[in-house]
């Protein structure tokens, strides 16, 4: 079975600031959901105290720090021209005890396979990560980029989705079917832009009891969702169908 990271904490700090009661009530619902991964942010919350279990945060490789050790895992992003440091990344913090990640963002644009095929300690990772950065991979390209990295050695290969096209769900499923380790979703489809994948509608998907998630988007999603819009619209269409950062997305009239 596939398993699952609850990117909600991490992906929805971009767009607001979340209060202490809703991190520790969405820890909750993916604790008893039975969620694999938990990504918590770019830092610890400060009030973890203690080594949070299958807690991921996220480092990306244009700015590596140091990491608090109440993390049990690094999830190293970077885009393609960064691979040498993200890689150098990876290395050093799994020699400080870390479980480690290694994150490929705009992967539908990554050349540099022959390096990655000649590094020698692919075993290190918990898996390689491909993400649709900027939401504008169909099915196909899924599988195109899944494939690519499976030649390079990769045995546990896992995908995070954006929800541009509205294609968040069949990519992840296409990811799923190729036998992906790992795929990332979040609450509401919370994220930058047009978002991520409702994790809810993954748990159908796969079969798992999505109640707690549920009652999470009751209690504390739907209010923030209208505070802090995400989701399908004109500009994010656009950002999807030209493959172009966030960033570039607010620009367009």
């Amino acid at each position: 079975m596939v398993k699952v990271l609850d990117c909600t904490l991490r992906d929805g700090s971009h767009i607001t600031n979340f209060s202490k009661d809703v991190i520790l009530d969405t820890l909750f619902a993916a604790e008893k959901s039975g969620i694999d991964f938990i990504e918590v942010g770019y830092s610890m919350p400060e009030f973890i105290t203690s080594k949070l279990p299958n807690s991921v945060v996220m480092i990306n490789a244009k700015n590596i720090t140091p990491v608090s050790e109440f993390a049990e895992f690094v999830r190293v992003a970077c885009y393609p021209d960064e691979i040498k440091k993200a890689i150098s990344a990876v290395e050093d913090y799994k020699s400080q005890g870390f479980g480690v990640f290694l994150h490929i963002m705009t992967a539908d644009k990554f050349e540099d396979f022959d390096y990655l095929k000649s590094w020698q300690n692919k075993d290190i990772l918990e898996s390689l990560y491909f993400a649709d950065s900027f939401g504008a991979m169909m099915p196909i390209d899924v599988e195109r980029v899944y494939k690519n990295f499976q030649n390079c050695g990769f045995e546990k290969i896992s995908f995070h989705a954006h929800n541009n096209l509205q294609l968040a769900f069949p990519n992840t499923i296409k990811a799923v079917e190729l036998g992906a380790y790992c795929v990332d979703a979040s609450v509401y489809g919370m994220g930058r832009g047009a978002g991520n994948l409702p994790i809810e509608l993954l748990f159908k998907y796969l079969n798992k009891d999505y109640s707690e998630y549920l009652k999470l988007i009751k209690k504390h999603y739907i209010s923030i969702r209208k505070e802090n819009y995400w989701g399908y619209d004109y500009k994010n269409l656009i950002g999807g169908l030209e493959n172009i950062h966030p960033s570039k997305v607010k620009a367009i009239e």
